[in-house]
């Protein structure tokens, strides 16, 4: 964007700001969110390769031998491991492109990679704060339930779970940009979301259906004749063949990929939106541009 367009913005004018940065740089965001993505397709087909060609079996109790059960284990561990370090990345990423399109300044998948560094982790470690935040409510909710013993009250209390888990995600929508962006530490970055997000959670939420909905119909779209033919394959006892689960995962990295960014270019510039509401973000970034004051009784350029 050449034009530097920093004003409040309504809900519908932010999603339009979304899809219209989306659509013109489709390739730096398709670019940036397609590793973690990636990852995961090349696991898939290997795991699907060796499906096809069987694996090591305990000829005693026709079960997987332990030896493939601890290497299974390990290895799914690493790979659940790198795929949340690029699937922070990615976020991270994503963040500083849209900051540097919002701002008038160009950008590279390569450039917003690198900016981002061991700020990864404080990605992993605000997920794991609000991941911890959510197993909490959600064992306190079941234990009332269980000492009371009434099952209405339990779902009641399941109902009210959720509530608060999509409350505790409306508040926390900005924590990621706050984190880049502010260069602040997990629990600072949360606590900033909370600051900026409170009297705004019905729109971020509205945000959080949206993209909910854009990935179901990416589902519908790309994933739904595989799961039709798989589903006919498990009626007939059989399973698809090796050349079919690779175009079910393609279509899977495909509607991934379509898909992914939306969600966090919106809440990057819900971000900054909700800064120059709240702290004329506008104004400091103008006044940034023009440079420090000359100092009283310096000489005019005029």
């Amino acid at each position: 964007m050449a034009d530097i367009d920093l004003r409040p913005m309504s809900l519908g004018e932010l999603l339009d700001r979304t899809f219209t940065l989306y659509k013109r740089n489709f390739w730096l965001f398709a670019g940036i969110v397609s590793l973690p993505y990636l990852l995961l397709l090349v696991v898939n087909v290997g795991v699907a390769q060796m499906g096809k060609g069987g694996s090591a079996i305990d000829p005693k109790g026709g079960m997987p031998s332990a030896s493939l059960l601890a290497g299974a284990f390990a290895g799914g561990f690493i790979v659940l491991v790198f795929y949340l370090l690029l699937t922070g990345a990615a976020h991270a990423a994503t963040v500083f492109a849209v900051s540097d399109l919002y701002l008038g300044h160009s950008t590279s998948v390569r450039s917003s990679y690198g900016r981002v560094g061991t700020k990864v982790f404080r990605i992993l470690v605000m997920f794991l704060i609000l991941f911890l935040v959510m197993i909490v409510g959600f064992i306190a909710v079941g234990f009332v339930g269980a000492i009371l013993g009434s099952p209405v009250l339990v779902v009641l209390g399941m109902i009210l779970a959720f509530i608060l888990l999509f409350v505790i995600l409306c508040r926390a929508a900005v924590a990621v940009p706050s984190a880049m962006l502010e260069d602040a530490g997990a629990i600072r970055a949360i606590s900033r979301s909370i600051e900026l997000t409170k009297g705004h959670g019905f729109q971020i939420f509205l945000i959080f259906l949206l993209v909910l909905f854009l990935s179901y119909v990416g589902i519908l779209i790309f994933q739904a004749p595989f799961l039709y033919l798989q589903t006919d394959a498990l009626k007939s006892h059989q399973t698809l063949s090796f050349g079919m689960v690779i175009l079910q995962n393609l279509s899977t990295f495909l509607s991934q990929v379509l898909v992914g960014p939306i969600g966090t270019i919106a809440f990057s510039l819900m971000y900054y939106n909700l800064r120059v509401r709240k702290e004329a973000f506008d104004v400091q970034h103008l006044m940034a541009s023009l440079g420090p004051l000359p100092p009283p009784g310096a000489p005019s350029a005029i």
